[in-house]
């Protein structure tokens, strides 16, 4: 018959006439004593390297959680930013639309004299034959005629001249929404230097080159976005930015009202305008003061 195996512990007392005690069990149930001794102790074991693994992930959970909350904030703050920004725009688009409707009004009122031509001046003598009622004296004379040709044949150097200088709007309509000079950044609000200007109106509006010349660039140029850059004879550049489309290649060559693009919202931009600049010897000028030249001489 089978007999388990038992294991035997002895126990002996300090004192002498004390018997000798022996205590047989078998070995499942040393074992089994074995086991649940050192269960709670493993289970102690357990839940205490749980709980430090848990401590750490709670840990990591609130250093992430605070950095969602410190964004929150800067986005929140971004987000006020660009509020106040796009009132600010609205402001200026109502007073440009205020100025637009009274240059309409403006240009509705004929005037009461309607005259023009070339003046040429007349000299001591010749006014004189005017007070005898002697205009075909005038007409006859060779020095009025040789002053007629002499001023056609400025006009005609004038004019071609004026091909290569640019004079010509870029595009239409023409409402000027930032001049050029020193201004605050639309971005970031800070003082800034704008090196042209810019001119709004609806996406795909047609860009006209300022004056005849070549094309040197044709692409995106960072943040100017899609541009154009034109150089006419060495020592004026025009620059056409923040385009929808590029109807030129650099190398083309382009006649001054020629159509080389379209308005767009392209690049650093807070919508759609063209930034138009005049560069004269490699130097920024007030594009204003060529577009608006004849004007000028008008008053």
């Amino acid at each position: 018959m089978f007999k388990s195996k038992k294991l035997t512990f002895t126990l002996i007392s300090n004192q002498a006439n004390k018997p000798v005690k022996r205590i047989a069990l078998p070995y499942f149930v040393v074992l089994f004593l074995a086991i649940l001794f050192l269960l709670p102790i493993t289970l102690l074991i357990y839940h205490g390297t749980l709980n430090k693994q848990l401590l750490t992930t709670n840990a990591s959970l609130s250093d992430q959680v605070e950095h969602l909350e410190e964004r929150k904030e800067v986005l929140s703050m971004s987000l006020d930013e660009l509020k106040s920004e796009r009132d600010t725009v609205i402001e200026r688009f109502e007073a440009l639309d205020e100025i637009e409707e009274q240059i309409h009004e403006y240009i509705t009122t004929l005037p009461d004299e309607a005259l023009g031509g070339i003046e040429i001046p007349l000299s001591t003598e010749e006014l004189s034959s005017i007070d005898s009622d002697d205009t075909n004296a005038i007409l006859e004379s060779s020095a009025w005629l040789e002053r007629y040709q002499e001023t056609l044949t400025n006009i005609e150097q004038l004019e071609e001249n004026l091909q290569y200088i640019p004079t010509a709007w870029p595009t239409e309509p023409n409402t000027i929404t930032s001049s050029f000079g020193p201004r605050n950044d639309p971005f970031n609000s800070t003082q800034a230097m704008h090196s042209g200007m810019d001119v709004r109106g609806a996406i795909g509006t047609p860009i006209y080159a300022g004056a005849d010349g070549v094309v040197t660039l044709a692409q995106n140029h960072g943040g100017y976005g899609k541009t154009i850059i034109i150089d006419h004879g060495g020592q004026y550049e025009t620059l056409y930015a923040h385009l929808n489309a590029i109807d030129v290649n650099r190398g083309d060559q382009v006649t001054k009202g020629e159509q080389i693009g379209e308005l767009g919202n392209t690049g650093r931009s807070t919508g759609p305008h063209l930034h138009y600049e005049v560069i004269k010897d490699g130097v920024p000028v007030d594009p204003e003061d060529y577009i608006n030249f004849f004007d000028n001489e008008d008053e």
